[in-house]
């Protein structure tokens, strides 16, 4: 039975309680996400709030739509039991109001003081003599050497993302599903960095896709640790008949 009170926060209760904590927090993040935009998941594993979670959405619309969409819906072979929350999450208060967190504003503030004085120290300096001409040459020519080794630094990175671990290729994804999703479900395995979307050609070894699917890779720092993603993830459904396909990019 829902609470009376719409809330941008769910409650699911009936949930597995074998399940190990980063994979229920990804499932649950995938199975929400295509109702509006998550911004946090909280799975409870502790004796008290064993078999329950608090998904927290950006609006009390998206929240709706999930629950009368999943409310009974089968996730690990439970039936979900779905209500709205007695109470606004962390996450909500801070979205609401900045204020929230103290710490944030401590933090900020201070940051806000070191700027402004480093700012006026630097001010008075420059202001204190006119730099001569040959101070001038030799500031121009050190500007000019750091913008040189600043653009060596920016190939580097870009030649750095083309080259990046490995990569394993994922197909057949619905079109709701983004780098968030992916990022989520991908997260419980070590060696994880992130993931991108794929524009390349399905893999031979692959079924073919359903219509308007979607493709990703996800990004891993060693063979060894992209494989042991791929078996257990190769056939996941995100959605009944979506099944996903999963590889290592050859």
């Amino acid at each position: 039975m829902a609470y009376a009170t719409p809330s941008p926060t769910l409650f699911v209760g009936n949930l597995a309680t074998k399940t190990k904590k980063p994979e229920l927090r990804s499932q649950l993040y995938a199975l929400f996400t295509p109702y509006g935009r998550v911004i946090d998941v909280v799975a409870k594993k502790h004796d008290g709030g064993r078999g329950q979670a608090f998904i927290v959405y950006d609006e009390v619309a998206s929240a709706t739509a999930a629950l009368r969409a999943l409310s009974g819906e089968q996730f690990y072979e439970r039936a979900l039991n779905i209500t709205y929350a007695r109470t606004a999450s962390h996450a909500t208060l801070a979205l609401d109001d900045p204020t929230f967190s103290k710490e944030a504003i401590a933090i900020k503030a201070a940051r806000g003081v070191l700027d402004s004085a480093r700012g006026e120290y630097e001010q008075l300096a420059n202001e204190k003599r006119p730099l001569d001409e040959g101070e001038e040459l030799r500031t121009a020519k050190r500007a000019k050497i750091e913008d040189d080794d600043d653009m060596e630094i920016e190939m580097e990175d870009d030649e750095d993302v083309t080259g990046e671990g490995i990569a394993v290729v994922c197909t057949n994804l619905p079109a709701e599903c983004n780098e968030d999703i992916m990022g989520a479900l991908f997260s419980q395995y070590p060696g994880f960095t992130r993931a991108v979307v794929f524009s390349g050609p399905v893999p031979s070894s692959h079924p073919p896709p359903n219509t308007g699917a979607k493709s990703f890779r996800a990004l891993f720092g060693s063979r060894a640790e992209a494989e042991a993603a791929v078996a257990p993830l190769n056939g996941y459904l995100m959605q009944p008949g979506w099944e996903m396909a999963v590889s290592i990019q050859a």
